[in-house]
């Protein structure tokens, strides 16, 4: 799997984090005053390097219609949602995934990771932003 994301923008720290709990790939890009966030949706896993480990991520392809229709690069995939936590801890958050769709859930575990992202993306935010100072 290529690790050759396209940049935000210029930034002090990036990580890359697949998260198996929430089925969710966070990158985020730290900045002096924020941290910019990406999030992709796991739409399944192909087996990695070690046979019998499925711990390759997969994501629904940028601009297909159909599904499944999964991708091995996050520069071919398609972001789920996108945002921003600042230095005072405020945030603000795109759902780009209901630009083409409404958001699903089949049952309350689904929809409550949305919101579980996103808090983990703050928690992100605290660790990685330079001028953090939580109000």
């Amino acid at each position: 799997m290529s690790s050759e994301i396209p940049a935000i923008a210029s930034y002090v720290e990036r990580r890359v984090i697949h998260s198996c709990d929430l089925d969710f790939t966070i990158v985020a890009e730290a900045h002096e005053y924020k941290v910019d966030f990406i999030i992709y949706d796991i739409e399944g896993w192909a087996e990695g390097e070690t046979k019998g480990e499925y711990d390759r991520p997969l994501w629904h392809k940028s601009g297909a219609t159909s599904w499944p229709n999964t991708v091995e690069t996050l520069e071919d995939a398609e972001p789920y949602l996108h945002g921003e936590v600042k230095w005072d801890g405020c945030s603000n958050w795109h759902f780009d995934e209901q630009d083409r769709s409404m958001l699903h859930g089949c049952c309350k575990a689904d929809v409550q990771r949305f919101g579980d992202v996103m808090a983990l993306c703050w928690d992100l935010a605290a660790e990685m932003c330079p001028t953090w100072e939580e109000t």
